[in-house]
Order: structure tokens, then C-alpha cells, then sequence
């Protein structure tokens, strides 16, 4: 699954067309570097739990310390806000590739208007 499954496509810009002040480029790659992180979190935390149910014979200071520092890691991953900056990332996408469109259409209502008719003269 993509960050931008459910996003607007990728806009062209058409002949005559203003392009909009967003890079797509840029923001495509921000996006899958946060979705790549994301799950990476998601897998740590999933294995982190699987073996930490494993550990049932370790008891005692240490075992408390373990505990206490993996709570503290798993928050701070699971805090880091990715989902988010995803949604903020996907909104100001579908935001551009809107403004595209109305530029495109502009342009091409613009080239497909008639002529202003000019006076006939008496």
C-alpha cells in the first residue's frame, strides 16, 4: 500500500497552464520515507512484543529495567506523530493537485472562448 492510495492522481499541467508552487516530486518521496518509517516502527514494536512475551522466566531488577526501557522506546516511536504528518502530507497533496486541475481548466477555457467580437462599424 502506497502513502497516497486514496490521493488525488499525480496532475498534469496542460498547454497555457500556470503550474501550481507544490513539488509533487519531493512530496512523494517525503511521503514514502514517512510511510517506510512508519511501518519499520510498526514491525520493531510487533517483534519487541512477540519476544517479550517469550521472556516469562526472567524476573527481578533487570527484567524491570528491560520493561521500563522498552515502554520508554515503544513511546517514543509510537509518539513520533507519522500518521499525521502523513494526513497533513496527502491533504496539502490533494490540495495542489486541485488547484492543477482549476488552473488547467482556466487554460483551456481560455484558449476554447471565442473571440471578443469587435464593433460593427455604421
Amino acid at each position: 500500500m502506497s502513502w497516497r492510495d486514496g490521493c488525488a492522481p499525480l496532475p498534469t499541467v496542460d498547454d497555457g497552464a500556470t503550474p501550481v508552487r507544490f513539488d509533487f516530486g519531493a512530496a512523494d518521496a517525503a511521503g514514502q520515507r514517512l510511510d517506510g518509517l512508519r511501518r519499520s516502527i510498526d514491525v520493531d514494536v510487533d517483534a519487541r512484543a512477540r519476544s517479550t512475551a517469550l521472556l516469562v522466566d526472567w524476573a527481578g531488577r533487570h527484567r524491570e529495567a528491560y520493561d521500563r526501557q522498552r515502554s520508554t522506546q515503544e513511546a517514543v516511536m509510537g509518539g513520533a506523530g507519522l500518521d499525521a504528518e502523513l494526513s497533513r502530507l496527502r491533504a496539502a497533496w490533494d490540495e495542489a493537485a486541485a488547484a492543477q486541475a482549476r488552473a488547467n481548466r482556466t487554460a483551456s477555457e481560455a484558449t476554447e472562448a471565442p473571440p471578443a467580437s469587435s464593433p460593427v462599424p455604421r
